[in-house]
């Protein structure tokens, strides 16, 4: 057999078939058939003249592909030139081609016809077609702008910006870029955004601006529009044009919702003020659709749990806001009261009952508008609210324990602030200035919180707020009505007795420097009353007006004693007062009556300074009075008088005696503490030797006409 052609010809080809396809029939015929071994004597000579038929063919064929190959290698050289010639004129072609696509707006075929130029363009670009694709270059920018614009058009169809997208990606644009400013609000600024929601978060109560972002005209001249349907809206599109990118979109959703939450805190915790139950309501429901709607976007999101989170920080603000404001509005009750008496005032001074009676109505009244605006908000039960409602009643009800416990705090500062010397650093400061009358008020105030206003906000929480229960680290409810009253009661008697002291510390000052001032070794014999008895009758006659104002007159009782220690007592005062008669002539006959008189001290009745507190005037000023005279004694125990201060001492005593037992509902303790005082003066005195009764008589009368002749004199003090 021949060589095979490197180029075999067709005939070749048929030769070598026939050749090779003869055998393998005529082998199992000679095998297979013994019948026919009779009819093949002259096939072998066939065989040979067939074999070398073939071959002539064989050898044609080649001669035939000898003469033809030069001819095709030149041909196909030509071809391969032609396509060159054709691939140039293209790139040639090309800015051409892709400007009439442009005007036709056919971006498709110019995006095929510049990937189809790419290749050459990148390996050619900066020598022969150097030109050619700057030009292209700038005709595809242009085309990119255009399709851009094509995406972001929200009036194309769908398809169209679909396509643009794919066409976008062909040309290698990069995705993120695209999705970031597909998802971009053309342009709006975040006030905007913010003023519009806002506008609806305020739309349905009404209110129309809001400090925080603008003025009212501004928001009127907004033109309304739904961004977060904008929103939604560029969502679901999103997903159609760019269905690889959920992730961005998530993140995309995330950025908005940040956004979308901190403004909702803003608009529902305004720092200018505190919005109404109502506003909050309405709030609320407008919060709630737009979450509903987004989060049919976005249900990993898990926006209901955001919302419950942005109510509840608002409500917690809302109630603490509430509580604020109510103990803001108690405190300054008593502090107008307390900065009321201004000497410049043309005004009728107001009573301390008129204030009492504002303070009271402050907090009920006040404590019943708290309770009503946060019912509200418990009463509209689609909100996110209902989801921690029980939580909500222990937080109403332990704003009211905090309420109660920081007032309680509060009168317990003032009573402790009443007593302590303002330093200079404190004046400067311009502290509130705590006076016996604001002390007393407060006092009386306690009275009315654990006896009238505490049972009453008690029953209104049990009846607009039931359940609740939630219990604290240590246990206890939120809300402890018997705690309370308990606190206020006791700082209510703490207050009282905190009055009757500062009062007491008052004439008791205005006694010892009587006491202290003089000499008393060198005092003369006493003419008339000393100044500082005025004064403190004035003192206390103050107080008995201050006292009427607000307390109850209380019981009138008759002091009675028995037999003996009754003429005990009387006995001793008259014994008192007839030493004069009895001891003028010799100082050991005073001597002896001192002794009488320590013995029949052993007899008398004990004089109870500090009795069971009582909320009323006679106990007030009784205690008052006892305080002081008791001062009295003391001072008077660490002094040494000659004859004319003890007798100055006697008759200052004399002329206080009347005035002072019409005070008190006992008017024997004053007869028994004025008496101690002569007697301690009587024992510090070197010469112990009183003056008559007639003589202390006849002086108190010259006073009595002298002040009466200068219209100074008062009336005889009411008793109580």
């Amino acid at each position: 057999m021949a060589p095979a052609h490197p180029n075999p010809s067709p005939a070749w080809g048929v030769g070598t078939l026939c050749r090779e396809s003869i055998f393998p029939i005529l082998i199992p015929i000679t095998t297979f058939h013994p019948c026919m071994k009779e009819n093949v004597s002259g096939m072998e000579s066939n065989m040979d003249q067939l074999l070398n038929t073939v071959t002539v063919i064989r050898g044609k064929s080649d001669g035939v592909n000898a003469s033809l190959c030069e001819r095709r290698e030149r041909i196909e050289e030509l071809n391969g030139t032609r396509s060159l010639l054709r691939k140039v004129q293209f790139i040639f072609d090309l800015p051409q081609r892709l400007r009439k696509c442009m005007s036709a707006e056919n971006y498709a075929a110019a995006v095929k016809y510049y990937q189809g130029a790419l290749p050459i363009l990148k390996a050619y670009g900066q020598t022969s077609f150097r030109t050619c694709k700057e030009e292209s270059d700038a005709i595809i920018s242009n085309l990119i702008k255009r399709l851009q614009a094509q995406v972001m058009d929200s009036s194309a169809p769908l398809s169209a910006r679909a396509q643009a997208v794919s066409l976008l990606q062909q040309l290698n644009y990069p995705v993120d870029t695209m999705m970031d400013t597909f998802l971009s609000f053309h342009g709006e600024d975040e006030v905007t955004v913010k003023l519009d929601l806002n506008k609806r978060l305020a739309s349905q109560q009404g209110l129309k601006a809001l400090d925080t972002f603008g003025s009212r005209k501004d928001l009127l001249n907004e033109e309304e529009k739904d961004f977060i349907q904008e929103f939604l809206e560029k969502a679901v599109t999103f997903r159609e044009l760019f269905p690889k990118g959920e992730k961005r979109l998530l993140q995309a959703c995330h950025e908005f919702f940040d956004d979308y939450f901190e403004t909702v805190q803003l608009t529902l915790q305004p720092p200018s003020g505190n919005m109404s139950a109502a506003e909050l309501n309405a709030s609320f429901r407008q919060l709630s659709m737009d979450v509903s709607r987004m989060n049919e976007l976005v249900p990993e999101a898990n926006l209901p749990a955001r919302a419950s989170e942005a109510v509840e920080s608002a409500v917690r603000k809302h109630v603490k806001d509430q509580f604020q404001n109510l103990y803001s509005r108690m405190k300054a009750s008593l502090t107008v009261a307390d900065t009321s008496k201004t000497p410049d005032s043309k005004e009728s001074p107001k009573t301390l009952q008129y204030f009492l009676d504002i303070a009271q109505k402050t907090i009920s009244n006040s404590s019943l508008e708290v309770l009503q605006d946060l019912k509200e908000l418990l009463d509209d039960r689609k909100l996110y609210l209902l989801r921690w409602a029980d939580e909500y009643t222990d937080l109403v009800q332990g704003g009211f324990q905090e309420l109660f416990t920081n007032l309680v705090d509060h009168f317990l500062f003032l009573c402790v602030r009443s007593v302590e010397t303002p330093s200079s650093s404190d004046k400067s400061q311009s502290l509130q200035t705590v006076t016996p009358s604001l002390i007393i008020l407060a006092s009386l105030l306690s009275v009315y919180l654990y006896q009238t206003a505490v049972p009453q906000i008690t029953e209104t929480l049990g009846t607009w707020f039931p359940g609740g229960g939630a219990m604290g680290s240590d246990g206890r409810p939120a809300f402890v009505p018997s705690e309370i009253c308990r606190f206020f009661h006791t700082t209510g008697e703490r207050l009282l007795q905190q009055y009757v002291d500062i009062q007491a510390r008052k004439l008791s000052l205005i006694v010892r420097k009587a006491v202290d001032t003089p000499n008393w070794l060198k005092y003369k014999e006493p003419r008339d009353v000393r100044m500082f008895a005025d004064l403190l009758l004035q003192e206390v006659e103050r107080i008995q007006i201050e006292v009427k104002q607000l307390l109850p007159p209380g019981p009138r009782r008759t002091h009675r004693h028995s037999d003996s220690s009754g003429s005990i007592g009387s006995t001793r005062s008259a014994s008192i007062r007839e030493d004069g008669h009895r001891v003028a002539s010799s100082r050991s006959n005073a001597r002896s009556q001192l002794l009488e008189r320590d013995v029949a001290r052993l007899f008398t009745e004990k004089v109870e300074i500090f009795t069971k507190l009582e909320y009323n005037q006679p106990w007030v000023i009784s205690t008052v009075v006892k305080m002081t005279l008791k001062t009295f004694e003391e001072c008077v125990r660490l002094q040494t008088f000659n004859r004319g201060g003890y007798q100055q001492i006697q008759l200052d005593c004399h002329y206080l005696r009347e005035p002072l037992q019409n005070l008190v509902e006992n008017g024997t303790v004053v007869e028994i503490l004025l008496d101690e005082v002569c007697s301690a003066a009587s024992e510090r005195c070197q010469d112990p030797v009183p003056l008559e009764t007639a003589i202390l008589d006849r002086l108190v009368q010259q006073k009595k006409a002298k002040m009466e002749s200068a219209k100074e004199w008062p009336p005889t003090l009411p008793g109580p």
